[in-house]
């Protein structure tokens, strides 16, 4: 009954755990006899709580929904599949299993049969004689009837004797002539017995008890250990060795008895053969025999607050498993401790690491820019932190930043902070932003319009104004073209607008509040008035413009690339226009012809950086294309009548 209760206890303490050591136990005999009741039958299980399930662990047998997946008792429980502490008898091979709730045996003790087995599992067999003590057989005048007996496992009728009346009287305990008396007569019938060695004498032969016996005589007997000459052979204590002998070790009568221990005799001197279950020498000393235990050994210690190996020390040299405890982050120096009962628990650094009331660490809450439940990301519950974001500004005036920790509330969300204020508003350029913070990228009109760099022509009946640069992309730089379509613009040192449609070229000067130029236009904003044959003048310049003789890479061989608009300040009309001689060939609207599929053919003045001298006229006009053509070496600039 102690140790049912102390599985009570376990099993309520520690999640139901099952006790290794005692299913079944009933006060009385150390086990359940015959009607006893089950210990495990008692019922542990409390009632359905009402309202919502709340889980409690991992599934255990009780009755309950302990992970609340809507199943009760399924999966593998703790203790169920383990060997039942009772395995005497017909009870060895039965294991621990989940009944209603409650872990019972497979089998269990019964009353004890007259059949050669242990049926209530105390270590003894057909004890009790079951089966045994009536009357069989038939009274017949002096004749006597039988018992019932179990004998080698089977019920067998013992003494019964049939009629044997008026038979002569002989000496064999039976009322032969059947005269109420046994045996009479049957006296002094002479000398008996053995004399002459240890114990031996004489006797008188008589009838007693139905047999002819040696009456008086002292015949020889098994040999016991008690200095006498038992069996009358000569020898006295012959077949005992006291020198190994544990019930007679060293002497006659002296039974080695040490507790909780297996004796054995060695030299007549008392030794411990073996401990008894769960019982161990760990002093090493004789005389108290078993002194440590019970305790049953379960393999190498772990950290359960038990003594898994029973070396008397519990969760003794333990290590703990390999990277149970996090080391990421603000975890780094943590180590983990042996709580006995608890397990193994992880001690983190305090302050910094996000745990809840238990220890666990649970996912971090903070903002502040380190790894508090670490998993190796800084931050992780801050989704937004480090993405871009800006003030309520408009265009250029709009600050930019990213979202950032907020100091004063390390608990809060990420806040948009800003690491690049907003500029003051501009004048409008042509680059692609809205420099003067009024919603409009690239003003065509207003007062903060954008103003293109164009130069005035006057000339042979012509006043108009033409881009003083090839025309670019809002977002074009110095070493790159852009990819913005909003418009053209007219600026310096960037990479002009090439690969470009005829069609295209149109749309993006009208989005400028221009046009594409007229072959007059073009060609008067070249040569000028003195009509000169470049723009520079008559004679051709070979590094003057960025065409076939002009090294757009110094150094090495001759390299026909594409520069920046106004790179080179000697290509320049007399007007001020840049670059109207090499680097890009610019379509004009002067329409020549059409394609046999209907195209346009339009003309594109100046030449390229890859066109000969002859090529880069101002009146040369035979270099043409379909309107829908893309080039490398085509590009544009655009013309209108009024200033800018």
């Amino acid at each position: 009954m102690i140790r049912i209760g102390l599985l009570v206890v376990a099993m309520t303490l520690a999640a139901c755990q099952v006790h290794d050591y005692c299913l079944n136990c009933e006060r009385g005999d150390g086990g359940l006899g015959d009607g006893g009741t089950d210990a495990l039958d008692a019922s542990t299980v409390d009632a359905p709580d009402a309202g919502a399930c709340v889980p409690t662990g991992d599934e255990i047998c009780d009755g309950k929904d302990n992970d609340c997946d809507g199943i009760v008792d399924e999966g593998t429980l703790p203790g169920v599949g383990d060997l039942c502490p009772n395995q005497m008898g017909v009870c060895a091979g039965g294991v621990i299993k989940c009944t209603a709730g409650a872990l019972k045996c497979s089998i269990t003790p019964t009353a004890e049969l007259c059949d050669n087995l242990d049926n209530n599992c105390n270590g003894q067999v057909d004890e009790g004689d079951p089966g045994g003590g009536a009357k069989c057989g038939t009274d017949v005048g002096e004749c006597v009837a039988g018992i019932n007996r179990c004998i080698n496992g089977a019920v067998q009728c013992i003494g019964a004797i049939g009629s044997v009346g008026g038979q002569p009287e002989q000496c064999n305990g039976k009322d032969d002539d059947c005269d109420g008396s046994f045996d009479e007569g049957l006296t002094n019938l002479g000398q008996c017995g053995t004399s002459g060695l240890g114990a031996c004498h004489f006797g008188q032969l008589g009838c007693v008890g139905g047999g002819v016996i040696c009456v008086g005589d002292q015949e020889p007997t098994f040999e016991i250990c008690d200095n006498v000459d038992n069996d009358c052979d000569g020898v006295v204590d012959n077949g005992f060795n006291k020198q190994t002998d544990p019930q007679n070790c060293g002497t006659c009568g002296h039974a080695c008895n040490l507790p909780n221990a297996n004796e054995g005799c060695a030299n007549g001197m008392c030794t411990i053969a073996s401990c008894q279950a769960g019982f161990h020498n760990n002093n090493g000393v004789t005389a108290d025999g078993c002194e440590y235990g019970p305790c049953f050994t379960a393999g190498a210690e772990v950290c359960n607050g038990l003594d898994d190996d029973c070396n008397g020390s519990v969760d003794d040299a333990l290590t703990p498993p390999p990277g149970l405890c996090k080391t990421a982050g603000a975890c780094a120096g943590s180590f983990a401790m042996c709580t006995g009962s608890g397990g193994w628990k992880c001690v983190y650094p305090s302050g910094q690491v996000s745990v809840d009331a238990s220890g666990n660490i649970i996912p971090e809450t903070k903002c502040d820019g380190i790894d508090n439940d670490c998993d190796g990301i800084v931050d992780n519950n801050q989704p937004n932190k480090g993405v871009a974001c800006a003030d309520s500004g408009v265009g250029a005036c709009q600050g930019t930043g990213s979202f950032q920790c907020d100091p004063a509330n390390l608990n809060g969300p990420a806040v948009c902070t800003i690491t690049s204020p907003g500029a003051a508003p501009s004048a409008e350029k042509c680059d692609g932003k809205d420099n003067d913070c009024d919603g409009v990228v690239d003003n065509t009109s207003g007062a903060n319009r954008v103003i293109d760099a164009m130069t005035h022509v006057t000339s042979g009946g012509l006043d108009f104004y033409i881009d003083t640069f090839e025309a670019s992309r809002p977002d074009a730089t110095a070493t790159a073209t852009g990819v913005g379509i909003a418009r053209s613009c007219s600026n310096a040192n960037v990479i002009p607008w090439h690969s470009i449609t005829f069609d295209a070229a149109q749309a993006a000067c009208a989005a400028a509040g221009k046009t594409l130029c007229s072959a007059p236009q073009w060609q008067t904003a070249c040569e000028g008035a003195t009509q000169t044959t470049y723009p520079y003048g008559n004679a051709f310049g070979p590094v003057t413009c960025n065409t076939e003789t002009f090294d757009g890479i110094p150094g090495g061989a001759d390299d026909d690339v594409l520069i920046a608009t106004g790179a080179l300040a000697g290509c320049k009309s007399v007007a001020g226009a840049l670059d109207l001689s090499g680097n890009l060939r610019e379509w004009t609207n002067d329409i020549t012809g059409v394609t046999g599929t209907g195209q346009n053919i339009a003309v594109l003045r100046g030449g390229s950086y890859q066109t000969p001298a002859v090529g880069a006229t101002c009146q040369f006009r035979t270099s043409r294309a379909a309107v829908n053509v893309i080039e490398d070496t085509n590009g544009f600039r655009c013309c209108r009548a009024t200033a800018p």
